[in-house]
């Protein structure tokens, strides 16, 4: 435990005060909650601190210290799970547990997409890039389907829930009775339409000119993943990240089926082309000062083949990505060792992310059906190359899989998170821990 001191508050009136579980009830309704519109403010110092006793996560003290305006309430509530039910606060030390209300008025909001705190739920804009099948005149969720397809770009519309959980993809679920989307409960795609690539790259510059830091990410998603799933995932690592720019993602024709894995695994190299051409676009074209590249299991075969090909063409490109971070990538380990990392290493301008697990179930059915270890799996053995920052996440996912901890984990999420609001190499993120046995040096997730 920490004794730190909070410089509160906002661009909404607070107070906060001990409070008994009647008066709790009785304030409920004017209280800070789960429920409530977090985009609508951001910290800013202010004379007159509060001290409390506050559980320490190993970042946000820095981030709060040295810059409080970037300190997100929301964010530090929610992952350290201080929200005792969806209406009282509860800041816990080593031998007590108190309740306090934070009350609030809403003050010249600024948010990131259109908040509607009446509604329930945040709606922004998430761009997208796919070569699947486009079925015209079809629901949302079938718009653009398994098979292989002309090159398009567009725009959705998706809303995340205010009573979202960071690393969730709320959807209805047959035990809750929940038969239809409710965007108050679940993310939700609004609409999903085509647009020339002209005009998207005018909207995605607009967007971008609009955000403070002039950010954007692209995401390119792994196996069994639909059109919709790979929207929703976006959405969701952009909010969670509260990234402050515009999110992107690529959608292959994955078969979206457990059963499709040897069809994704075609459609996937297929596709690398597009991708290429995509990213030319999207390095060439965008406004973006910071630019982020993210890949998921085998969607890494598709960003690192399409990148080494584009920065070798044009290494002059390199200065427009800022970080390039791979997610449990299912590569051949000594293709990725030899071929890959090494050329990741010397065409990109910083160290890449690399997280990896033993605890990989997806990975090690990869293996089994390859003869040979893939790069995201630990169990023979870590990836470790000049260059390339490993990060060790095993034991912190308990999913049936353990394949999605880079969006599902509150640990890798507030890492990414560090890495994406500060820039700090693994070397000074706090939630990590570097393993000195080895050469080059890797790092470990902390556990509590």
């Amino acid at each position: 435990m920490k004794k730190i001191t909070l410089i509160l508050a906002v661009l909404f009136t607070i107070c906060w005060f001990p409070m008994t579980a009647q008066k709790a009830m009785d304030l409920a309704s004017e209280c800070l909650s789960q429920k409530s519109d977090f985009k609508q403010g951001i910290l800013i110092p202010e004379e007159g601190p509060v001290e409390l006793q506050l559980r320490n996560n190993g970042i946000v003290d820095e981030l709060l210290l040295k810059n409080p305006e970037g300190f997100d309430l929301k964010n530090w509530i929610t992952f350290n799970h201080s929200f005792k039910n969806e209406d009282t606060l509860v800041l816990k030390n080593d031998k007590i547990e108190e309740r306090f209300c934070l009350k609030f008025q809403y003050s010249k909001p600024k948010s990131r997409g259109a908040a509607l705190p009446e509604k329930g739920y945040v709606k922004f804009p998430v761009f997208f890039a796919t070569d699947r099948n486009y079925n015209r005149g079809k629901e949302i969720e079938e718009t653009f389907g398994t098979r292989r397809g002309d090159l398009h770009y567009g725009l959705c519309e998706v809303s995340i829930p205010n009573t979202h959980t960071p690393g969730e993809i709320e959807e209805p679920s047959l035990w809750k009775l929940e038969f239809e989307e409710d965007p108050k409960e679940h993310i939700m795609i609004h609409s999903a339409k085509l647009l020339s690539k002209d005009s998207f790259i005018k909207r995605l510059n607009s967007e971008i000119a609009d955000s403070d830091k002039s950010a954007s990410f692209l995401f390119i998603h792994g196996y069994n993943v639909s059109f919709s799933e790979a929207a929703k995932r976006t959405a969701q690592i952009s909010y969670d990240l509260l990234f402050d720019g515009v999110p992107v993602f690529y959608s292959w024709p994955s078969k979206a089926s457990l059963s499709g894995y040897t069809n994704d695994e075609a459609n996937i190299s297929w596709a690398q082309a597009n991708i290429k051409t995509f990213l030319e676009d999207y390095l060439t074209k965008s406004t973006a000062d910071e630019i982020y590249l993210i890949a998921h299991s085998m969607g890494n075969r598709g960003l690192t083949g399409a990148l080494l090909e584009l920065l070798k063409e044009q290494p002059h490109l390199k200065t427009r990505i800022k970080e390039v971070i791979l997610a449990a990538p299912d590569i051949d380990a000594d293709v990725f060792k030899r071929d890959i990392a090494p050329k990741m290493a010397e065409l990109t301008q910083n160290p890449v992310t690399l997280y990896v697990s033993e605890d990989d179930v997806a990975l090690k059915a990869s293996k089994l059906a390859h003869g040979y270890p893939r790069a995201g799996d630990v169990s023979d053995g870590l990836v470790l190359i000049e260059g390339i920052e490993t990060v060790d996440a095993s034991g912190i996912d308990t999913s049936f899989l353990g394949h999605s901890y880079f969006a599902e984990s509150h640990s890798i999420i507030s890492d990414i998170f560090d890495l994406i609001k500060t820039g700090r190499r693994a070397e000074k993120r706090k939630i990590l821990k570097k393993i000195l046995e080895t050469n080059p040096d890797y790092w470990k997730v902390k556990t509590e």
